[in-house]
């Protein structure tokens, strides 16, 4: 075996070495997920805020009549009726018959399980984001919905499944370097505290989930998200404790909150670097002053 030989064959083993690891780290992050166990109030109101939006997702939208669909179902409709139209040739018709022959019963099968994954399986997909946001705020950009979807979404296929989305919210709420991505996990918080759908929670909302969440640090946590600071005309700080907040002022400050806990993390480990580079400056510089006195007495 020559030696460009040899190397693939090591570049393919470490790739399987990888690809194991990686398939290991996934299978053993599952089972952690799966043992964590959420409040009885908490799944209900999960469980309510997906059906939501997978309801949304299967609602018409209201730009389904617009001019420019209008436009494209006609050029369809047209390009459809040019096909009906267009005489088949008797070399086209015999291939068009032995397809239909072969594939027919192919086409039967996937329809058929379709319409049972269908079924079974409930999603939603930026779709029914756009639409839930249009209610709370301003329109997002498209980019940030598709941003909220690739984030959450494991097997990249554009939707969001019941799976993949209780993942997200386990992941997060035990995310406790803030390491993952919260966009729609703030979303889906919001929605989970607004029962009534006034579309601003107040204090009162979040309790039962904030109780069911941080049993012992619910005032902390309660003062986190709504008390803000503000200057006086004197330059003094004060708390104003708001008593609601639409979507946008809630991600707003849990990104805050996110951020400045996320920085002071990375403030921990800087110390914990720079105290660990000391002391081994500190060891070489013994060993070098203990090798230096060793040399004198010779």
């Amino acid at each position: 075996m020559s030696k460009v030989d040899k190397d693939k064959e090591k570049e393919e083993m470490q790739r399987q070495k990888r690809r194991e690891k990686k398939e290991k780290q996934k299978h053993t992050e599952e089972e952690n997920l799966k043992k964590i166990e959420l409040q009885q109030s908490e799944k209900i109101r999960l469980n309510f805020v997906f059906n939501q939006l997978c309801e949304l997702e299967n609602e018409k939208s209201s730009d389904d009549d617009s001019s420019s669909k209008k436009y494209l179902r006609a050029i369809n409709e047209k390009a459809k009726k040019k096909q009906m139209k267009f005489p088949k040739t008797k070399y086209k018709s015999k291939i068009e018959t032995i397809s239909k022959k072969n594939y027919k019963n192919k086409d039967e099968e996937e329809s058929s399980s379709k319409k049972t994954n269908s079924s079974q399986k409930k999603k939603f997909s930026q779709k029914a984001l756009r639409k839930i946001i249009r209610k709370l705020c301003n329109e997002f950009a498209k980019d940030e919905l598709d941003n909220m979807i690739w984030e959450v979404d494991e097997n990249l296929d554009g939707y969001i499944s019941e799976d993949e989305f209780e993942n997200m919210y386990k992941k997060c709420i035990t995310d406790e370097n803030e390491e993952e991505s919260k966009k729609l996990f703030y979303l889906t918080q919001f929605l989970m505290y607004d029962k009534d759908q006034k579309h601003e929670i107040t204090v009162e909302d979040t309790l039962e989930i904030l109780c069911a969440r941080h049993q012992n640090n619910v005032d902390q946590v309660l003062d986190a998200i709504f008390d803000i600071e503000k200057v006086d005309e004197k330059g003094k700080k004060r708390k104003i404790k708001r008593e609601t907040l639409s979507f946008l002022e809630y991600a707003q400050r849990m990104h805050e909150l996110s951020m400045k806990k996320r920085n002071e993390i990375s403030n921990i480990k800087k110390t914990f670097c720079d105290n660990l580079k000391q002391e081994a400056l500190k060891e070489a510089k013994e060993r070098a002053e203990r090798k230096n006195f060793e040399e004198n007495q010779l």
